[in-house]
């Protein structure tokens, strides 16, 4: 059963389309795209008043994109359907309002790619070369990557399977895959809406130094890659939220103190051009934002 069928999701389902062809339009239209993972998602949905400040950071594009497994964690989070609608309900309700949301699966990548693909034996190549590569590091997922093998539309649940893995990380994994597809699709940039450092940033940095990714994406160097793939974490987006409006100093710490940003998260960025990897408390984010000084990465 597909997850948008879930009886859970009975209430935000009309929010959230996977019509592929309407997804292909708009990535076409618009070429620029958001992927969210599930921390992403709470933590909007918690700042539900703030919202509207919020999507402000939002303003390469209007197509916001989940992975299936992302909705279905939230779903395993919270199975009951009266206890999920009352949860998300208001965040995709207003999302969907001022947003394009798409849910994308395995079969939704294939069926984008199939349109700029003369060859279906060639979108199992590159769905798996791009496997080999994102998942370099993780031993498990290789072993049984090199030994799958891909020539039909049915084999697409066993790379599926493959990459969930045990579970762990595998909204994530999904994302990051999702992601360099489209933008080997030439779409993009893609921004990879995630806070977490292990399944994010960590995979983001074996990239650096890939030169059979970057081959495979047809880009020259990392820096080439990294205008096309962009990490966009909580703290990021609160940055981009304040500098495209016009807040006073006042609002800005005010928004700051109550967007629920981890103080002790530890945060990578530069101030005045020397990079940092530390925890901000909201007093210096806010002001050191409100300065110019600053500029996160993760």
């Amino acid at each position: 059963m597909k997850v948008l069928d879930s009886p859970v999701l009975e209430s935000v389902r009309p929010f959230i389309s996977d019509n592929t062809e309407q997804l292909y339009q708009s990535l076409n239209e618009h070429q620029t795209f958001y992927m969210f993972d599930n921390m992403i998602l709470t933590k909007l949905r918690k700042q539900i008043s703030n919202l509207p400040l919020l999507l402000q950071a939002f303003h390469q594009s209007p197509v916001f994109l989940i992975p299936d497994v992302v909705l279905e964690e939230s779903v395993r989070n919270i199975p009951a359907k009266e206890r999920y609608n009352d949860y998300y309900f208001e965040l995709f309700k207003q999302l969907s309002a001022k947003k394009q949301l798409y849910i994308i699966s395995m079969e939704t990548i294939y069926q984008l790619l199939e349109k700029g693909m003369t060859k279906k034996q060639y979108i199992f190549d590159v769905m798996k070369q791009l496997a080999l590569e994102a998942f370099r590091v993780n031993r498990d997922i290789i072993n049984n990557l090199e030994r799958c093998e891909l020539s039909s539309f049915s084999d697409l649940p066993k790379l599926r399977q493959i990459i969930l893995h045990n579970g762990n990380n595998a909204g994530e994994r999904f994302i990051c895959f999702f992601a360099l597809l489209l933008v080997h699709q030439y779409y993009g940039p893609a921004y990879i809406c995630s806070d977490d450092g292990k399944g994010v940033y960590t995979m983001y940095n074996t990239f650096v130094n890939n030169g059979s990714l970057f081959r495979i994406l047809g880009v020259d160097n990392f820096l080439m890659l990294k205008e096309q793939y962009i990490l966009l974490s909580y703290d990021c987006i609160l940055q981009l939220s304040i500098k495209n409006t016009g807040l006073s100093s006042k609002e800005i710490y005010a928004f700051v103190q109550s967007s629920g940003r981890n103080e002790s998260r530890k945060v990578l960025y530069s101030l005045d051009g020397q990079s940092f990897h530390t925890e901000i408390k909201n007093a210096n984010f806010a002001k050191w934002i409100e300065e110019g000084k600053i500029e996160i990465f993760f």
